[in-house]
C-alpha cells in the first residue's frame, strides 16, 4: 500500500464524506428554524422534533445492513444510490404542503445519509494508511464538523432572508456536484460477493430501534406504565433479545452480539453515545432557547451556534494528530473534562443563559466534544481484530444515528413536559425544560468521564 494520501483518494473520501455532510447540514440548519415550523404547520415541540429524530433514526435502521450491501453492490453503485435517495428526500421537502409530507421527504433523506454514511470511513479505514489514520478519521470527523457549523448559519440566514424550503434547494445543487466527484474517484473497495440478506436479523434490529424511540418520545402524552411507553420499550428490549439468539452463532452475522463481549469496545461506545446524545439535545435546546427565552431572530441563533461549530471541527483535527503520535487516551480524557466542565456551568447557571453565556459554554463543551468524539471510535475500532472492523464501524454508525435521535428526543420531551403546564409562560417553560435537560446531561457526562478513565486504554494502539 503507498504511505501518501493521494489526491483522488482525498476527492473520494470528499465525495462520499459530502452525503454526511448534506445530511447534517440540513438536520442542523432546519433545528433553527423549529420555531418557525410550529408556527407554520402548527405543531408542538414534541411533534416538530420529529423532523430531526426521523432521519437520525430512518439512518439507524439503515446502518446494520450496510457491510451487507457493500458485499452485494458495487462501492460506486452504492453511492449513487444514496445520492438518489437524498434528492428525492430533498424534492418532496421543497413541496410539501403537510408536516406529515415534510416528514416523509426527511424519511427518504434519511434512507439516502444511512446508505452513504459508513462509506466515508470504509474508505478511510480500507485505502488510508495506518500512519495517517488518526488524522483522517479526524478530517473525516471534521466534515460532519463543518457542517455542524455552517448549519445553523446557513438555516439562519437563508430562513430569514428567503425562506426555509431554500435550505433544500441549495443542498440539491450540492448533492449533484457530489454525484459527479464521486462517481470520479470513488473505486471499488472489496471483492463482491453473493451473500443473501440477513432480513430476521435487520428486522429484530430496526423493530428494536424503533420501539425504544416511541416509547421514550411518548412520555410527553402518556403515563410510563401505559401501552404506548411501557409496552414499546418492552417490545423493543424483547426485540433486541431476538436479535441476539438468532445472531449468536451464526458466523456471518448481520452485526455480531459477541462484539459486545469485547469490555473496551463496548465501554468506549457507551462513552461515543453518551457524548452524541449530550451533542444532539444541546444543539436542540439553544436554537430554541434563543428565540423564544432571548427574544433573538432565526439567524442570530444560528450565528450564536457558530464560534462552538467551528471550534469543534479544530479540535477533532487536533486530536486526530494527538491520536498518532500519543495514543487515544490523552485527546479523550481531556476532551471529556472540558465538555463535563461546559454542561455542570450549564446546569448551575440554566435558569438564565444570556446570548454570550451560550456562546462561551457551548464552545467549551464543543471543543471538549471534538478531541474526543472521533478518537473514541478510532479507539474503539482497533480494540476490535481488522477482520471485525467492517462491523464494528456499521455499529458505531447506527449507535451515533441512534443516540443523536434520543439526544434531540430527550431535550424535546423535557421540554414539551414543561410547556405542558400551561400556569407558566412558554419563556419561563422553555427555561424550565431546558434546566432539566441540562441536569441529565451532566449526570452522562459524569459517567463519561469515570468510564474513559477506566477503560480507555493507556498504551497507544
Amino acid at each position: 500500500m503507498d504511505d501518501k494520501v493521494t489526491p483522488k483518494l482525498l476527492t473520494a473520501i470528499l465525495s462520499a464524506g459530502m452525503l454526511s455532510f448534506l445530511g447534517i447540514l440540513d438536520e442542523t440548519a432546519t433545528t433553527v428554524t423549529f420555531p418557525t415550523l410550529i408556527r407554520e404547520f402548527a405543531v408542538t415541540t414534541d411533534q416538530v422534533q420529529w423532523v430531526n429524530t426521523l432521519v437520525l433514526l430512518v439512518i439507524a435502521t439503515i446502518v446494520p445492513i450496510s457491510s451487507q450491501i457493500s458485499l452485494r453492490f458495487t462501492t460506486r453503485g452504492i453511492f449513487l444510490a444514496g445520492i438518489t435517495f437524498f434528492v428525492l428526500g430533498l424534492v418532496i421537502d421543497i413541496f410539501t404542503p403537510r408536516f406529515d409530507l415534510l416528514l416523509l421527504g426527511r424519511a427518504f433523506q434519511g434512507i439516502g445519509t444511512g446508505i452513504g454514511l459508513p462509506l466515508m470511513y470504509n474508505i478511510i479505514l480500507t485505502k488510508v494508511p495506518k500512519t495517517h489514520l488518526g488524522f483522517m478519521m479526524g478530517i473525516g470527523t471534521m466534515i460532519t464538523a463543518a457542517a455542524v457549523a455552517l448549519g445553523p448559519v446557513f438555516g439562519g440566514i437563508v430562513t430569514e432572508l428567503l425562506n426555509w424550503r431554500w435550505i433544500f434547494i441549495i443542498s440539491i445543487f450540492l448533492a449533484i456536484i457530489s454525484a459527479f466527484t464521486g462517481t470520479y474517484s470513488i473505486t471499488q473497495l472489496n471483492k463482491l460477493q453473493k451473500v443473501s440478506f440477513k432480513y430476521g436479523q435487520w428486522l429484530t434490529i430496526a423493530v428494536g430501534l424503533v420501539c425504544l424511540m416511541l416509547g421514550f418520545t411518548n412520555l410527553t402524552k402518556n403515563y410510563f406504565w401505559s401501552g404506548q411507553v411501557a409496552g414499546c420499550l418492552l417490545l423493543g428490549l424483547a426485540s433486541f433479545l431476538i436479535w441476539g439468539k438468532i445472531s449468536w452463532d451464526d458466523p456471518a452475522a448481520l452485526i455480531s452480539p459477541r462484539l459486545f463481549t469485547n469490555i473496551t469496545f463496548s465501554m468506549q461506545l457507551l462513552c461515543y453515545c453518551f457524548a452524541k446524545i449530550t451533542t444532539l439535545a444541546l444543539g436542540f435546546i439553544f436554537p430554541i432557547y434563543v428565540q423564544t427565552v432571548n427574544q433573538g431572530s432565526v439567524s442570530l441563533a444560528g450565528w450564536i451556534m457558530l464560534p462552538g461549530a467551528i471550534i469543534d471541527a479544530l479540535m477533532a483535527a487536533l486530536a486526530g494528530r494527538l491520536l498518532d503520535k500519543q495514543g487515544a487516551r490523552l485527546p479523550i480524557i481531556l476532551g471529556t473534562i472540558a465538555s463535563l466542565t461546559g454542561v455542570v456551568i450549564m446546569s448551575v447557571c440554566g435558569m438564565h443563559l444570556s446570548n454570550l453565556a451560550i456562546i462561551f459554554l457551548y464552545s467549551l463543551y464543543y471543543g471538549g466534544y471534538g478531541m474526543c468524539f472521533s478518537s473514541l471510535m478510532t479507539s474503539g475500532l482497533t480494540s476490535l481484530t481488522t477482520d471485525n472492523h467492517a462491523q464494528g464501524n456499521a455499529i458505531f454508525n447506527t449507535l451515533q444515528q441512534f443516540s443523536g435521535a434520543v439526544g434531540t428526543a430527550l431535550a424535546g420531551t423535557l421540554i414539551a413536559l414543561s410547556q405542558s403546564n400551561h400556569q407558566i409562560s412558554r419563556s419561563i417553560a422553555t427555561v424550565i425544560g431546558a434546566k432539566w435537560t441540562f441536569l441529565v446531561l451532566t449526570g452522562l457526562m459524569i459517567l463519561n468521564l469515570v468510564l474513559v478513565t477506566i477503560f480507555v486504554p493507556r498504551k497507544k494502539h
